[in-house]
């Protein structure tokens, strides 16, 4: 929620190719620090979604609904507002265009979606969401759902959440993208005609680059709107040996000891994997009752295409430079940039194709003081290594952003044109 500043984010988006706007959440409560359901800390309530909101924030804060069945595309909340401008300057990004999704999960997992009626409203809401913003799609980040599925029927409401998506992608969403791209240009151009001279002077650059941007929008169509699952690294495994994926050298946890999160992929693959288009694979936050695991990447990436049959160009591995949670530690930026090299040099094994995914472009420097210097750095080389060409056919076609975000010359001391 709220407002931020180009400049940084331009900078920090550089060497990424497509990037994930975190977290919309169903839970009123949002809360970084519970583990699990239950009455004592750090478990805490994981109720069923309301089946009426999907959230930015605590529900008790102002702006937090960010879609409901009420919102319009005249009037767009403040969260819809924000993320579409983290789409657009994605889109005008001076380095060239960059795909930009929106996240569904994080800590939303603590609140259930509970069954297929509610999977239905709710692939229908992140639909009207990307609609209104115009991004390129959704990421589920859901990663504590085998509980969940003894509470209710949560597999059954994520396969019907992303059933849903999919057909208001390839349905709806996509006939009326120009229609909806040219109803916001005209809906904000009646919204800057109320307003008093001094009023527009103020936010012209704004809305005139809002204006032009939307008519490119209109222009270029209509993109392949994408759907990704984030996972983690054990989401396939072997049945006779759960932790293949560790290295030799790795903390090994008791033979009869699991993770909740096993297998968690044969829950959804089956019925999905033809109408997902990209998985990525959390392999951090990796620690045990026996300390940090050690995983061996390649391993990983064998498993989800030998026993999850998930193709290998739609597989991202996932690294995370600097701090992690769940007492996990970073392998280090050699290993890391020789799987990516691996995968780009198609020598993974059963693995060719693919791709890299880092968390996060922004650490926080308070939260995360390693992260936030090692990750940018990473990114770099990352995209020096792997050369991330357009997925999903040709780029599109968008004019340049200046450095403040806007559309060129509004703000640099040229003449601006009034919206009329």
């Amino acid at each position: 929620m709220g407002c931020f500043k180009a400049a940084p984010f331009l900078a920090a988006a550089t060497p990424f190719s497509s990037i994930n706007y975190g977290f919309a959440f169903l839970t009123k409560n949002p809360d970084p620090d519970q583990v699990g359901c239950g009455t004592k800390a750090p478990a805490g309530d994981c109720p069923v979604w309301d089946g009426e909101n999907v959230y930015l924030g605590k529900a008790a804060m102002q702006g937090s609904i960010a879609v409901n069945s009420a919102t319009t595309i005249e009037e767009a909340s403040s969260s819809i507002v924000g993320i579409a401008e983290v789409v657009r300057m994605a889109r005008m990004h001076p380095s060239g265009p960059k795909r930009a999704k929106i996240t569904l999960g994080g800590w939303s997992d603590y609140a259930r979606i509970g069954s297929a009626e509610n999977g239905v409203k709710l692939g229908k809401l992140m639909a009207k969401f990307v609609a209104y913003t115009f991004a390129d799609g959704v990421d589920f980040d859901m990663e504590h759902l085998t509980p969940y599925n003894r509470m209710g029927k949560e597999w059954e409401g994520l396969v019907s959440f992303v059933s849903t998506l999919r057909s208001e992608f390839d349905g709806d969403i996509s006939k009326n993208w120009v229609a909806t791209a040219n109803a916001r240009k005209s809906a904000l151009a009646a919204q800057f005609k109320k307003l008093a001279p001094w009023q527009q002077k103020e936010v012209s650059a704004f809305f005139n680059t809002q204006d032009k941007y939307l008519g490119e929008v209109a222009n270029n169509g209509a993109p392949h709107l994408e759907i990704s699952w984030t996972t983690r690294f054990n989401a396939f495994l072997p049945k006779d040996d759960i932790f293949n994926y560790l290295m030799t050298d790795s903390p090994r946890p008791l033979p009869n000891q699991t993770f909740d999160s096993d297998n968690e992929g044969f829950q959804l693959w089956p019925q999905l994997g033809k109408i997902i288009d990209t998985v990525n694979i959390m392999a951090y936050d990796a620690g045990s009752p026996a300390g940090p695991l050690k995983i061996n990447f390649t391993t990983v990436l064998s498993n989800f295409a030998t026993y999850g049959k998930v193709p290998a160009s739609k597989i991202n591995m996932g690294f995370e430079p600097g701090e992690q949670s769940g007492a996990g530690v970073w392998e280090g930026e050699a290993l890391d940039e020789a799987v990516a090299t691996a995968i780009k040099n198609k020598q993974t094994g059963d693995h060719t194709g693919g791709g890299v995914a880092e968390w996060a472009i922004n650490p926080n420097s308070v939260q995360a003081p390693s992260a936030s210097v090692l990750a940018p750095k990473q990114a770099k080389s990352m995209n020096a290594i792997l050369q991330p060409p357009w997925p999903f056919g040709s780029a599109p076609k968008y004019t340049k952003c200046g450095p403040d975000g806007m559309w060129p010359g509004l703000t640099q001391g040229k003449s601006e044109e009034i919206m009329v």
